[in-house]
């Protein structure tokens, strides 16, 4: 998705809550990512954005996308593409 948008201006961050640094890193580079990881090692951040699971194992991954005022413009724990696109291409067009 990332790779879709990052000419637009898209910047894409991934949390890593209560994981060690070293089991992020060797995540990341198995899968080849590029994109920048944030580490919540003590789980701060979690803790303060909550979110309703689909089922009690379903909280992760989550999205979230920061709109270009700065405010959270979506959010789910439930991947669906076809909503990310369209929020994504809306705040682009200043929507």
């Amino acid at each position: 998705m990332w790779a879709r948008y990052r000419e637009e201006g898209v910047v894409v961050w991934a949390i890593a809550s209560d994981d060690q640094r070293d089991a992020v890193e060797a995540f990341r580079d198995a899968l080849g990512l590029e994109l920048t990881i944030l580490l919540d090692e003590g789980g701060e951040v979690k803790a303060s954005y909550p979110q309703t699971m689909p089922f009690p194992t379903g909280a992760f991954p989550q999205e979230w996308v920061i709109g270009t005022d700065g405010n959270i413009a979506y959010t789910t724990n439930e991947y669906e593409v076809g909503d990310l696109i369209a929020v994504i291409e809306a705040e682009l067009a200043g929507e």
